[in-house]
């Protein structure tokens, strides 16, 4: 028998009847019978392993008449991840063959399903026959041939048996039923191939998209919000590069990372969304001893405490090598702060003072402190001016532009903007370094998109510019209302210790980042970063010993930026056409 399997152009020759003989164990197989043949399937490397058991015929009373060669198709079923393929089988009609012996369509590409959200490899399984000159024309003198097979596909094995399987329920296109099931759903699962993280079909759960207006400003963010989904949909290559990729950050924020478990006596108290849209809930953060904090006259609101031990749990590690991180919300992780270790390593190439600095100048030229919606409403120390300023790219209230920076910002001295652009690029990095593979991917295909700005020097020869965010905030011993942000991707917030030159892992924690409808309060130290979900109800706390002085950094992109800001810009046809495929994915 020869038989050529071959995979993406390569063709493996197994057992045949041309091949010089083989040696047989007691058993009557071939002692090599249980050798691996390897598949390769995918570019990158993966590959299924499978074993071809020896295939024997009884000849007896075999006739020695060419005519009477009796040829053996074998129908079998090759299922990955609960995908069924069907090869030629016993019971199909003939097949016309070509000069050569072989089918005529022995060349069409079979379509094997490993992926449930459609990565698939290609392969060709050449006719199989068998030429035993003197087989018997009686069916009863032929030996029934079983092929086992076993496919191994990244360290798992199915084994496939054609004659003794139970058939696969299978859908009306001829798939198995369960295909489309999802097959991951927590952080910490095993790796293998079912640790990949699923690419939904729906717009990503943490984007804040202008989602039910028609104009042209929020048709640009609806269409740059699922390019990263629709555009490179027809190159498998890129799926395939976009599976390792993830596969591999997945790896990595399993190894770096520790997930908070949130007790359930914390899980009994929860607050709701409804609760954070219809009271002012704030947090202290103080430590035993430190001045409890007290509303601005005539604001009523509902305080929450981190040491009450009622509404938060608060997980820290120790540990400066890990970071930590919560099981995911919507197919995304709402928070990771990085390891400290690697937090103090990105930052120890920036001076504190130089930081602190040019923080301070911009407080100086803005002289007043922004203005937020009462549901965003910042306080600070009681009795005293709340300071909060922003630098970086924002729409225009007079205009119909996106503006590089306010215009009191165009005064602040270069080398200040280069110390803010250069923290701004650091914070970048470890976006890049931690952050789920689909969120980069997004943030990446939205640009290709929708040219929107992201923050840079004004009127600088340097052409620097960041990456991913537009601008950052802060404020100087501020806490927060807890809301919700308007951005476009994961926000980044760094806290800085005034008066320290350097900091150190073992640094206490000078204030928490709380999650209250999670129940979690992550600790932060000076130098600390920490990703977001800006969409997740969330809010800084007060500091925990009022004799410091903290600065709480806040870097993002807002929707309305990527927006353009320009309703009489119509979008182009790519920004259309992604627009109602998103407007179709909502509908449904």
């Amino acid at each position: 028998m020869k038989s050529a399997v071959v995979c993406e152009g390569r063709s493996t020759e197994l057992d045949g009847a041309h091949s010089p003989p083989k040696p047989l164990d007691p058993n009557g197989r071939s002692v090599n019978a249980n050798e691996s043949v390897h598949y390769h399937h995918c570019s990158n490397g993966y590959s299924c392993h499978g074993r071809v058991e020896q295939v024997t015929v009884s000849d007896v009373g075999a006739s020695t008449d060419p005519k009477d060669v009796t040829t053996i198709l074998m129908k079998s079923a090759v299922v990955c991840e609960g995908q069924s393929t069907e090869l030629d089988g016993a019971h199909s009609p003939p097949k016309p063959l070509d000069p050569n012996g072989r089918s005529v369509n022995a060349n069409k590409s079979v379509h094997y399903h490993h992926c449930s959200n459609g990565y698939s490899c290609h392969g060709r399984v050449e006719q199989v026959t068998i030429s035993d000159v003197g087989a018997s024309t009686n069916p009863k003198d032929v030996t029934t041939i079983l092929m086992k097979s076993a496919v191994v596909f990244e360290g798992q094995s199915t084994e496939l048996d054609g004659a003794h399987s139970p058939p696969k329920p299978l859908d009306p296109n001829g798939r198995s039923v369960n295909a489309n099931e999802s097959v991951y759903n927590n952080f910490n699962d095993v790796d293998s191939c079912h640790d990949r993280v699923e690419r939904s079909l729906c717009p990503p759960s943490w984007v804040h998209v202008f989602a039910k207006s028609t104009q042209p400003s929020s048709i640009r963010t609806q269409a740059a919000s699922i390019a990263y989904i629709e555009l490179p949909v027809h190159k498998k290559k890129v799926w395939h590069r976009r599976n390792r990729r993830s596969k591999k950050k997945l790896r990595k924020q399993q190894n770096l990372l520790t997930e908070v478990i949130v007790p359930p006596a914390i899980k009994q108290n929860l607050l709701s969304e409804s609760d954070i849209d219809n009271e002012i809930i704030v947090v202290d953060g103080g430590d035993d001893g430190n001045p409890s904090i007290r509303p601005t006259d005539g604001i009523k609101w509902h305080c929450l405490s981190v040491l009450g031990g009622k509404h938060f749990h608060v997980a820290d590690e120790t540990d400066p090598c890990r970071g930590l991180t919560f099981t995911r919300v919507d197919s995304a992780l709402p928070f990771i702060r990085l390891p400290r270790q690697q937090s103090l390593a990105i930052t120890d190439s920036i001076s504190m003072n130089d930081i602190v600095c040019a923080l301070e100048e911009c407080e100086k030229l803005q002289k007043t402190s922004v203005k937020r919606s009462d549901g965003k409403r910042i306080f600070g120390d009681y009795g005293k001016p709340v300071m909060y300023t922003c630098v970086g790219v924002q729409v225009s209230r007079n205009s119909r532009e996106v503006l590089n920076c306010n215009a009191v910002m165009e005064k602040l001295p270069e080398c200040h903007w280069q110390v803010l652009m250069k923290l701004m690029r650091h914070a970048e990095y470890c976006f890049e370094a931690i952050a789920d593979n689909e969120v980069i991917s997004h943030l990446y295909h939205a640009k290709q998109v929708v040219p929107f700005k992201t923050m840079s020097i004004p009127s600088s020869s340097h052409k620097f510019t960041s990456k991913y965010y537009g601008g950052l905030a802060f404020g100087c011993n501020v806490f927060l209302r807890c809301h919700t942000d308007n951005d476009y991707t994961m926000s980044m917030i760094q806290i800085h210790l005034k008066g320290k030159v350097k900091y150190n892992i073992e640094d206490d924690v000078v204030v928490y980042f709380c999650f209250p409808t999670l129940g979690v309060a992550v600790p932060l130290r000076p130098g600390d970063f920490l990703l977001f979900n800006a969409l997740i109800p969330h809010c800084i706390s007060s500091r925990c010993r009022h004799a410091e002085e903290i600065l709480s950094i806040a870097m993002y992109l807002k929707t309305s930026v990527v927006g353009m800001n320009n309703n009489r810009l119509p979008p182009n046809s790519l920004q259309t056409g992604l627009a109602d495929r998103y407007r179709t994915i909502m509908d449904h």
